[in-house]
């Protein structure tokens, strides 16, 4: 069950809440569509951040041409092509919905094994419950 930490800001515009919600909708549907997986299986969450608790370069608040919007995308270990592919997709998709440049969105990939996932208490990989 894959999913996305956004951490972004808020608009000038005041748009970050329709953005987050086109970006849920955007970014789902390329992870799902690059990685053939259904997309009730993914998750986004959102993290606001203020233009005061965010510094690029030792610059706070950096100038709003260097702000990024950072995505982590928490899945089990997938191919550098099948990365490479999501990388391509979720970024556009990002981008599109904050209407900022590619250069402003950074993904991160945090991979695990499918033993170091647990859903309900019960570790995947046939190991059973969890203690």
């Amino acid at each position: 069950m894959p999913f996305l930490e956004v951490n972004d800001f808020p608009g000038a515009d005041g748009r970050a809440p329709a953005a987050r919600a086109e970006a849920a909708r955007r970014m789902t549907e390329a992870l799902a569509g690059c990685w053939g997986i259904d997309p009730a299986i993914i998750s986004c969450y959102f993290q606001l951040y203020p233009t005061d608790a965010y510094a690029h370069a030792g610059e706070m608040p950096p100038p709003a041409d260097t702000r990024r919007i950072f995505v982590k995308l928490h899945a089990i270990a997938r191919t550098a092509d099948m990365r490479r592919a999501a990388a391509a997709a979720v970024t556009r998709a990002a981008a599109q919905s904050y209407d900022v440049p590619d250069k402003a969105v950074v993904i991160y990939f945090f991979e695990r094994t499918v033993s170091e996932i647990a859903h309900g208490g019960v570790l995947e990989g046939g190991t059973g419950h969890m203690t």
